[in-house]
């Protein structure tokens, strides 16, 4: 039974893994799935799904996966949060949208379900963007430095690293670990939280309006195989959206 959870973002997709049948312990198990950045899984079971009272999804689980997910309102900003834990790194997977079909068939929702995604957010755009140092499931497609943003670079054990200012040295340390391979890098930030603290905005980060409020996206590993993947919404009248500052909080 492969399931799979996508994450197009900052990352880009998760997908749920082989269960052992006979599974029956609460602990998460799963084979891992095999890296390749054309393909996702096969479809989730429905019944896996967990709805509220109004028959909307709040979450999944199964053998391989646990998501919940809830909607948190600080400052007059809405925050859609989602907690992830996954049994194998693998399925904390990227998905690419296809440049040659029309632009409304590259709308997230449509990405994730060509890879059936449980859960999706979307990524940095390196389809249409032309800098940054790219890995996609192993795969480099690109070897540029964008030093005015940081990378996020998430290891074969499903571990995020930091890359601060897209520094030459630090991924080339990352990259030479042949035990653990670096399977995916992502160029946006800035970094918000390290290891339990807010970070300082740098000043060499001038794009995505960061001292305004803006929709934003963001996600986090908050221990082995545990994520929090967050979107603020914004631009409407429920919710204004948040500065860089509020998001980190």
């Amino acid at each position: 039974m492969k399931k799979l959870i996508a994450l197009f973002l900052l990352l880009t997709l998760l997908v749920p893994a082989v269960m052992a049948e006979e599974a029956i312990s609460p602990a998460l198990t799963g084979t891992p799935l095999s890296i390749d950045p054309t393909v996702g899984a096969n479809p989730a079971d429905e019944s896996d799904y967990i709805l509220d009272e109004n028959g909307s999804k709040i979450g999944y689980e199964d053998a391989s996966l646990r998501i919940m997910m809830e909607t948190i309102e600080v400052d007059n900003v809405l925050y859609r949060v989602a907690r992830v834990e996954a049994a194998d790194a693998s399925q904390l997977r990227t998905g690419l949208e296809d440049p040659s079909r029309a632009k409304k068939s590259n709308y997230l929702h449509t990405i994730a379900q060509d890879y059936n995604a449980v859960l999706a957010i979307s990524a940095d755009q390196i389809v249409r963007n032309e800098s940054g140092y790219v890995i996609r499931e192993g795969k480099t497609y690109r070897k540029k430095y964008y030093k005015s943003r940081d990378i996020l670079a998430i290891d074969a054990n499903g571990d995020f690293h930091i890359v601060y200012k897209s520094d030459k040295a630090a991924l080339n340390a990352l990259l030479e670990n042949q035990e653990c391979p670096i399977v995916n890098t992502f160029n946006f930030g800035p970094a918000l939280v390290a290891e339990g603290q807010v970070l300082e905005i740098p000043s060499y980060y001038t794009q995505f309006n960061l001292g305004r409020p803006e929709p934003r996206c963001a996600i986090g590993q908050t221990g082995p195989l545990s994520y929090v993947l967050v979107v603020a919404e914004g631009r409407s009248d429920d919710s204004a959206g948040a500065t860089g500052a509020q998001l980190a909080d």
